[in-house]
């Protein structure tokens, strides 16, 4: 019979491409990794890997089997995660990258550190939160989207069973560094588009920086390049400080970030807003922390 630890030894050694970096990174010794894959490949009938001298690579039929596998091993962590649920309380909750949303769950952690929770916060492009809400690996899950997209992005949530509630509109901003040699400009009609490269969120179907550059060869983005795509906040922190790249997303969502921001440029006035809320399951109040959490949100958002 096959076992879970067979699976989850394929999956580690098909993504490292090596046995003994899969023995590293499961704990183990590189002779046991091959006895585990050794003994899934008798229990199938086929090999599941060509060994290289540089490495290993899956067969055809390897990768299908792994394809299954993957799956199989996600789905035992979620169960795992579940049983972990009843022995205290967590908050599930997912977001885009933004800064405004890192500091304020500092924030909130910060007020509730002495409590016996665990927290469970992931940044993500929006079809992985509306992924991660729907299948429930989170609770309740914070975007940005425009309003250009609400339609095919309301049929997406009828399709999961969610629903989005609006927390604020904002407007299209591009950003720069303080230090940009653009930085300057009074207006974004002083700004030679083509001079400006960006970095943006990882792209999915609502990224605001793809839906915002394909509008129209009008459109006051259509001549920017994106130079570099991120998840990573931290990443488009330290980008936006110290090189040329700007960056196109929603306005700020207080005033109390207003005053120590990057400059930034309204690209469409009140035309196009951007909303900002969150996503729940559909007839599903969020409780315990997830609610705790939103309310936290609301008031910083007032602020």
């Amino acid at each position: 019979m096959i076992e879970t630890k067979q699976l989850e030894y394929l999956v580690v050694c098909a993504r490292l491409g090596s046995f003994s970096r899969a023995a590293e990174a499961l704990y183990t010794t590189q002779p046991n990794v091959s006895k585990v894959i050794r003994t899934l490949e008798q229990e199938l009938g086929f090999s599941l890997f060509i060994r290289q001298s540089r490495g290993i690579v899956l067969t055809s039929r390897g990768r299908r089997i792994y394809e299954y596998a993957s799956k199989a091993v996600e789905q035992v962590e979620q169960l795992v995660s579940f049983a972990r649920m009843d022995k205290g309380e967590e908050l599930l909750a997912s977001w885009n990258p933004s800064s405004w949303m890192a500091a304020c769950f500092a924030a909130f952690y910060q007020e509730h550190s002495q409590e016996d929770v665990c927290y469970h916060v992931m940044t993500a492009g929006i079809e992985e939160i509306l992924d991660r809400c729907q299948s429930g690996k989170d609770d309740i899950g914070f975007v940005y989207v425009s309003e250009e997209q609400m339609p095919s992005f309301q049929y997406r949530l009828e399709c999961g069973k969610l629903e989005f509630q609006e927390l604020k509109r904002t407007k299209a901003y591009l950003y720069f560094g303080k230090e940009h040699p653009l930085a300057g400009r009074k207006s974004i009609e002083e700004i030679p588009k083509n001079q400006v490269r960006l970095v943006q969120c990882y792209e999915d179907e609502y990224t605001l920086g793809r839906n915002l550059m394909g509008n129209t060869e009008e459109s006051p983005v259509s001549d920017m390049k994106i130079s570099v795509i991120t998840n990573s906040d931290y990443v488009m922190n330290e980008l936006l400080q110290k090189t040329d790249l700007g960056n196109v997303s929603g306005g700020y969502l207080s005033r109390e970030k207003e005053s120590q921001g990057y400059p930034g440029y309204s690209l469409y006035g009140e035309e196009q807003p951007i909303l900002f809320g969150c996503v729940t399951r559909q007839g599903e109040q969020p409780g315990g922390w997830a609610e705790h959490y939103l309310s936290y949100v609301k008031q910083r958002l007032q602020e």
